[in-house]
């Protein structure tokens, strides 16, 4: 596991003195490699493990079912961060009557987003931030194709953003955001509303929001640069705003169960109200 030595370090110590937790939290952003690491975790104890859906029945069941296995088991609730009340309320119970042959482990992008009785007693895992040397090692080890350095190192943050990065073509996905960084303030509204079409909202095919935002962002460092060597005023203000209007978008982006196509909306109003 690229990137995680230090608090793989923690855990297998924990391990190997017996003191690993029955049950456990793992935070971390999205695609930095959570369900990874309970697998890692599992090898660890040399069990099996077994991922179970954030929703309520799913974890009435692993509830049961865990007090029942004569053979060590992980289970790992994955993406808790919008599972509901009911369903982390049942998970109390493993916190005051922890099984014998079980451990729990959910993972959530933020700690915000768990139950203050479940935090208080679990197990606290952080993933660590990736260094650009880890984004690179991994990319040599999991990418079928090279990749732009460049790219990658400007937009990705995590393993996961190489893999979704790989998978739609890195020059083909930055030559894109080019073209709206270009064009979107010079073209019709209704076709600057059509560029949502490409965006990938709820697991449809298209471009991830987040790393076309950090695309856009990138883009508008890049001129931002080039006009100040240039000491051209205009550009500087140009490419100053966009970077505030994104940089906004990206924070909202990170708010549990936002509309991501009403904020990408959002996002084009205030990109051409700054631009036009």
């Amino acid at each position: 596991m690229v990137g995680q030595k230090d608090l793989l370090d923690i855990i297998n110590k924990q391990i190997e003195d017996a003191t690993f937790p029955r049950f456990s939290i793992i935070i971390g952003q999205a695609g930095s490699g959570k369900r990874t690491l309970a697998k890692a975790i599992a090898m660890a104890l040399e069990c099996n493990i077994v991922f179970i859906e954030p929703k309520v029945d799913a974890v009435r069941e692993m509830i049961k079912e865990c007090y029942s296995v004569t053979e060590t088991m992980v289970y790992c609730i994955a993406d808790t961060d919008n599972m509901s009340v009911s369903a982390k309320n049942a998970l109390l119970k493993i916190c005051e009557e922890p099984p014998k042959n079980a451990y729990i482990i959910m993972t959530a992008d933020s700690n915000t987003n768990v139950l203050s009785t479940l935090w208080s007693r679990a197990g606290r895992y952080f993933m660590q931030p990736y260094t650009p040397q880890d984004l690179i090692d991994y990319a040599e080890t999991a990418c079928k194709e090279p990749m732009n350095v460049g790219i990658m190192l400007d937009l990705c943050e995590t393993p996961g953003d190489i893999n979704t990065l790989e998978s739609v073509g890195a020059d083909e996905f930055y030559g894109f955001a080019e073209k709206v960084v270009d064009n979107i303030a010079e073209t019709s509204a209704a076709n600057a509303f059509k560029i949502a079409n490409s965006i990938n909202f709820k697991g449809t095919e298209g471009y991830d929001m987040a790393l076309f935002l950090r695309a856009f962002r990138a883009i508008c460092g890049t001129r931002l640069r080039e006009a100040t060597v240039r000491h051209n005023t205009e550009d500087i203000d140009h490419y100053s705003l966009g970077i505030k209007v994104v940089s906004k978008t990206l924070n909202q982006l990170q708010i549990t169960g936002i509309n991501k196509g009403a904020l990408f909306d959002i996002f084009i109003l205030d990109i051409r109200r700054e631009w036009c």
